[in-house]
């Protein structure tokens, strides 16, 4: 069985050791972990050849964006179960391993999820570990205002899960949050009680810029409208089925 990790990238040289250091701790598994490499709009570049080596890489020449680079990510990865990461970021030892793990000892789990450190702190629990019911994560979320839930490139998804949810969702930041509410929200599945994803602090991530606020919050009402239309479909079928 093997996983496919999603990563897009502009290959900025200031993230090339990083983005080396990301595949290197993806190799901290048992499982086969293939690692997706989408290369955004800088088609001169050159990869670091130990990743060319290892990685499937799919090379845009025109500036595409986050979102359709995970959408099209999608679409070649060879994984059962996909997750993504930041090219700025790194996986924990064995942190798919352990969401596999999880899964596997829940027949009906589509998605595991864990915890998020940063160079500064960890995650606060807002989501309990244990089992989810679809639409656990969006009720743990009451507005777009309120801070999200859980971090979405924590998510392991059922790779066919994944594809029905739509992938991520069409937007220029926010798109991991509305795939997390999409694919939590159509099937049950689990948080567990480990910290599997660690994000870097530098400048030159998209929350430091001065415009990523202008259209952070509109992104996750985007997001948040997503699980709540999800559910309210989910519920409408309940309804009929009971009442045929």
């Amino acid at each position: 069985m093997t996983i496919s990790v999603i990563t897009p990238t502009r290959l900025l040289p200031d993230r090339l050791s990083m983005l080396v250091e990301l595949n290197q701790s993806l190799k901290d598994n048992c499982c086969p972990v293939e690692h997706v490499i989408v290369i955004d709009g800088n088609p001169t570049a050159t990869i670091p050849e130990e990743l060319a080596e290892r990685a499937t890489i799919i090379t845009s020449p025109r500036p595409i964006g986050q979102a359709a680079a995970r959408n099209l990510g999608l679409v070649v990865a060879k994984g059962d179960w996909i997750t993504s990461a930041d090219d700025d970021d790194w996986l924990y030892p064995h942190s798919i391993d352990n969401r596999l793990e999880a899964i596997h000892s829940q027949p009906s789990a589509l998605w595991a999820a864990g915890y998020c450190t940063d160079d500064d702190s960890i995650d606060p629990e807002i989501i309990a570990a244990g089992a989810c019911s679809p639409g656990a994560i969006w009720r743990a979320w009451p507005s777009p205002n309120h801070p999200i839930p859980l971090g979405p490139t924590t998510l392991l998804v059922e790779a066919n899960l994944l594809k029905r949810a739509g992938g991520w969702m069409g937007l220029p930041q926010g798109e991991d949050i509305g795939m997390m509410m999409a694919v939590t929200s159509l099937a049950p599945g689990l948080v567990i009680d480990a910290y599997v994803y660690h994000i870097r602090l530098h400048g030159g991530q998209m929350t430091k810029t001065t415009w990523f606020d202008d259209l952070e919050l509109l992104a996750r009402r985007c997001a948040w409208e997503r699980g709540a239309a999800i559910l309210s479909q989910r519920q409408s079928a309940r309804v009929l089925i009971a009442n045929p």
